[in-house]
């Protein structure tokens, strides 16, 4: 599975919900963020676009409870 920030084939474990996948690399980053640095727009939009497909998802209602993007 790739990785929903950075794209690269996961390797071992990462964090996985809905269907996609976070390296641990990213993940470590991502907790270690602020506001302010430089990498923050690229995980806000990473997040972003998956809870954006997420709700197209649900709002034409093609995703039952359990089934993933």
């Amino acid at each position: 599975m790739e990785c929903l920030v950075c794209r690269d084939l996961v390797q071992g474990e990462g964090l996985e919900f809905w269907g996609v996948t976070i390296c641990q690399r990213c993940e470590g980053r991502l907790m270690g963020l602020t506001a302010g640095q430089p990498e923050y727009d690229l995980y806000v939009g990473a997040l972003r676009s998956m809870w954006e497909q997420r709700l197209r998802a649900f709002r034409d209602r093609r995703l039952k409870d359990g089934d993933q993007l």
